[in-house]
């Protein structure tokens, strides 16, 4: 009686691992030159603890997977995401809406599952609980953020918000001496240096830095942007910390800026081109840059799905996608099609002088192609692709959750970033980008157990992003059809 007292503390003091065998599948990771053709992975608990070709070991598993020589890929990262706000609603959320919202938010970690991002990093947090209750969720990817931008005080983004709520938002902003009659008094200089707001990050648990440099556009425009000597400070003092930093940036003059700063990644795609936005040809003062760009190993996220995105709003056959149905409540679907869900489709009509709906789409198209074309040069180049897809953007509802996340890969091999490429940019590429690379972006032994099963391989297509059978979240193995909405 006394050993078997014994033998059940100790296994309650120490419970055994949850093992898993995962065999008879084709492994298909950045870090190898080819495919392991009948390979084997075993996992225990959250960690891959074997990886290898042919027979697998003798064990006592929990859970065998038989693949039949489908392919095993590492766990997709977006690594542009802003989880708090709601695709296609205002912020603040209206009181109305908040149904709705909460619907949205309940769908959301299974969303990201769906569509194989098994990590995500949100870029700008204004909200902590919310993102409190997303990794509370039973099934969640992981989770990293960046913690409170830094924005320019009154610059983009804070003045794209209501002025009631913009300080709310962006408590964290960078002091400018320029606009200092028109920061509230309740705000200190000293609590809002490049020192004080990065390390307010850190305190916060941030794992990167999030700045800007944006002009603004449509009717909010001109807006004050930071010096080179903050940013280089906020630079500085971010990698004292051991903190990569990710500059908003989608224009010529912004990436020059942001070369001549210092960070780490441009999180846009350069789709504005300034004083040569009407040519059809990558200009030599653009290529010069993006040499740069590529010789100082900077990253970059393309983004094409920001354009698209809103582009998607006139096209009438975009609601009509049963995509949609799977990564969203069919309620929220409905309100997009609304007076209220059409509002910010109507806010940006005017300003196109009355153009047609097709018309508006040609107009995006163009700067998502130059995007496109910013993107190839740099990949070919040898360029450092980081994915991300800036989930949602913005008040539109062309930037779904997760699957936003699929259409962007689908958009950059159309773009002719070569899939091998494509594959690394949304794995190894992102973690290193986040210093990240000791727990995913491969499948070797110790990683974080986050992996895909797939039925086609994405080498030879991008449309096997889409062919998930199973999601592996931390040694969790979980069939996709039970993560799509279910209402």
């Amino acid at each position: 009686m006394l050993l078997a007292l014994l033998a059940a503390t100790l296994l309650q003091a120490h419970p055994l691992p949850h093992r898993v065998l995962i065999r008879d599948i084709t492994i298909v990771s950045p870090e190898r030159p080819s495919p392991v053709e009948h390979g084997y992975v075993v996992l225990e608990n959250d960690r891959i603890t074997a990886v290898g070709q042919g027979s697998p070991p003798a064990g006592l598993w929990d859970s065998v997977v038989v693949g039949r020589g489908r392919v095993l890929i590492p766990g997709l990262i977006d690594g542009h995401t802003h989880l708090a706000s709601p695709a296609g609603m205002p912020l603040p959320v209206p009181l109305d809406l908040r149904p709705l919202a909460d619907a949205y938010a309940e769908q959301l970690p299974r969303s990201y599952l769906f569509s194989g991002f098994t990590t995500v990093v949100d870029l700008i947090v204004f909200e902590r609980g919310f993102l409190d209750r997303f990794k509370a969720a039973p099934l969640h990817p992981d989770t990293y953020d960046c913690g409170p931008a830094l924005a320019l005080a009154n610059g983009y983004p804070m003045a794209m918000d209501p002025k009631e709520v913009h300080w709310d938002f962006f408590p964290n902003f960078l002091w400018d001496p320029r606009q200092k009659g028109s920061i509230p008094a309740r705000f200190r200089p000293e609590d809002h240096t490049p020192k004080t707001t990065v390390a307010r990050v850190a305190a916060d648990g941030g794992i990167c830095v999030k700045t800007f440099e944006e002009r603004g556009y449509g009717p909010v425009r001109n807006l004050p942007t930071p010096t080179l000597e903050m940013i280089r400070d906020v630079v500085r003092e971010s990698h004292a910390r051991g903190l990569p930093v990710l500059i908003h940036a989608n224009s010529l003059s912004a990436w020059r800026f942001a070369v001549q700063s210092g960070v780490d990644v441009i999180a846009h795609g350069m789709w504005n081109w300034d004083e040569f936005e009407r040519s059809n040809t990558l200009p030599a003062p653009i290529r010069a840059l993006l040499d740069t760009v590529v010789a100082r190993r900077i990253g970059f996220e393309p983004t094409l799905r920001v354009i698209e995105g809103l582009g998607a709003m006139y096209d009438p056959a975009f609601l009509d996608d049963p995509r949609l149905a799977r990564v969203l409540p069919r309620s929220v679907i409905a309100w997009y099609r609304t007076p209220a869900g059409q509002a910010f489709a109507n806010q940006l009509r005017q300003n196109f002088g009355g153009a047609s709906d097709a018309r508006i789409r040609e107009i995006f198209q163009r700067v998502a192609e130059h995007g496109a074309m910013a993107t190839r040069y740099l990949v070919s180049h040898g360029g450092r692709l980081v994915f991300g897809t800036d989930t949602p953007s913005g008040p539109t509802y062309g930037n779904p959750p997760g699957l936003n996340g699929l259409l962007e890969l689908e958009r950059l091999a159309a773009a002719g970033v070569p899939l091998r490429r494509l594959l690394e940019g949304a794995t190894i590429n992102a973690a290193r980008a986040f210093r990240l690379d000791s727990l995913y972006g491969t499948v070797e032994r110790g990683k974080v157990a986050n992996l895909l099963l797939l039925r086609a391989n994405p080498l030879e297509t991008a449309e096997a992003y889409d062919s998930i059978d199973l999601v592996v979240v931390r040694g969790k193995v979980i069939d996709r059809s039970t993560l799509a909405a279910r209402r």
